[in-house]
């Protein structure tokens, strides 16, 4: 019986793996679009580039022995800059192949983190409709999100946004530690940077199976083994919305305007608050629409006797807020760093649960 069963589950997994598998389309390459819009970050689409480039089959004509055919993909042919350094200047100008209009039909596409395009969103809808295979690097799973292309599966991204993905799509299960996720035959979403070397050979191993994808790394000199076992820093979990779904109709939404160069009255920062309670205790996120920051989550909320206070991480410390609460306004001050800047939200919704 036991000898039976174990047969049983070899032949599922083949099944599975089969299933799984991808085929080369007949008489030419693989297309392997790599979207590029500005800010564009240089590891996400140059380590899978490098991977598709090159991957050797030793087996057929040329164009099977070096099956892909790479090109790159962005709102039309004018230059872009990708990521710079750190944030504070461009960095390399390059210049897309194609726009979205005229772009050749691709089997593969890879979207890294970058600020994206209103195009880009139709494109990936058409492009997934054609059945070519979707892969994100990075934030790149945002552009996914945004497109709708992750409702109802499961995802990951850097590990420093796994909760934001969360907050900001809470219908995706977003997954941690993994270099990795197959949310669907035909999508995969990456981890941060490197991550994508991994999921390019993953697609690799799927077109040719795991020897040509060993060979590829070994010819790149890459000894990462996350393409393989796909585990990735610290226990794989799922990460729930900070305001899980079912607590939502229980929110309170804050509006008002920050001004970061205080007492100065410009620029002026839009931001948003997001408060529930629960399981008995208050959460929040934050957003700044115009930068680009939604369902940032705060620390350390706490509601006590007509008063608000919470923290926002960034990369030079915690920001702290502490203020009055009513029912109908917050009033406090944001410090950081020994200055203080006053920051008043008004409810936007109408609820008693966060006033009290």
């Amino acid at each position: 019986m036991i000898r039976i069963l174990a047969v049983l589950a070899l032949m599922a997994a083949s099944v599975a793996a089969l299933a799984n598998t991808l085929q080369p389309p007949d008489g030419r390459k693989i297309r392997v679009a790599v979207v590029l819009t500005e800010g564009a970050v240089v590891i996400d689409f140059a380590g899978p580039w490098e991977v598709f480039e090159n991957v050797y089959t030793g087996t057929g004509s040329m164009h099977q022995q070096m099956p892909f055919e790479l090109y790159t993909v962005g709102r039309d042919r004018q230059p872009i800059h990708t990521s710079g350094s750190g944030g504070m200047k461009p960095g390399m100008t390059v210049v897309p192949d194609y726009g979205f209009a005229d772009a050749p039909a691709p089997d593969v596409v890879v979207v890294g983190a970058q600020s994206g395009d209103d195009q880009l969103g139709p494109w990936l809808r058409k492009v997934n409709a054609q059945h070519a295979l979707i892969m994100s690097v990075c934030t790149g799973a945002f552009k996914l999100a945004q497109a709708g292309l992750l409702d109802g599966k499961a995802a990951t991204t850097h590990h420093a946004s796994l909760q934001r993905l969360a907050n900001q799509y809470p219908r995706i299960t977003v997954r941690s530690s993994v270099r990795y996720v197959e949310s669907d035959p035909l999508i995969l979403t990456g981890g941060g940077l490197s991550s994508g070397i991994d999921s390019a050979l993953h697609v690799v191993e799927l077109y040719y199976g795991p020897k040509v994808a060993q060979a590829t790394a070994d010819y790149m000199e890459y000894q990462g083994q996350g393409w393989k076992t796909n585990a990735g820093n610290g226990q794989a979990r799922q990460v729930e919305p900070t305001i899980p779904l079912a607590d939502r109709s229980q929110e309170t939404r804050w509006e008002g305007t920050f001004l970061p160069a205080y007492p100065k009255d410009e620029p002026k920062l839009p931001v948003v608050v997001h408060l529930a309670r629960v399981d008995g205790q208050y959460r929040a996120t934050i957003d700044a629409p115009t930068e680009s920051m939604i369902g940032e989550p705060l620390d350390g909320v706490r509601v006590d006797h007509g008063s608000l206070y919470f923290t926002l991480a960034s990369d030079s410390g915690p920001i702290e807020f502490s203020g009055a609460m009513t029912a109908e306004r917050i009033s406090g001050h944001i410090v950081k760093d020994g200055s203080s800047t006053p920051l008043i939200l008004s409810k936007a919704t109408p609820s008693s649960e966060a006033a009290h």
